[in-house]
């Protein structure tokens, strides 16, 4: 992830573009604006687009773009599971998962 002082997201840096632009800059080398998802978006629809786009990981911002995190596939699959397995299981012990 390549990001500014205040900690913007700018682009995406994957190993291919490191091995290309070892003379290069990384502004151009790396993909420009990644998609990113807010940190109010649900836990199952983040696991859904990563899986459905085969996205190993998705950078999580702010309304203006400053990186909080970056949450990988397998973990947004893996409490998408949870919290389906604890809805169907009490539909009340899921509430206190949120």
């Amino acid at each position: 992830m390549v990001v500014n002082d205040e900690r913007v997201v700018l682009g995406l840096l994957r190993a291919e573009e490191l091995r290309r632009g070892q003379d290069e800059s990384i502004e151009r080398v790396m993909r420009p604006g990644p998609s990113t998802f807010r940190p109010h978006v649900p836990i199952e629809e983040l696991a859904h687009h990563m899986i459905h786009h085969d996205l190993p990981a998705s950078p999580v911002t702010t309304s203006d773009g400053r990186l909080v995190g970056l949450l990988r596939r397998e973990d947004a699959a893996r409490v998408a599971l949870e919290q389906t397995r604890a809805q169907h299981a009490d539909p009340k012990a899921a509430d206190a998962i949120h």
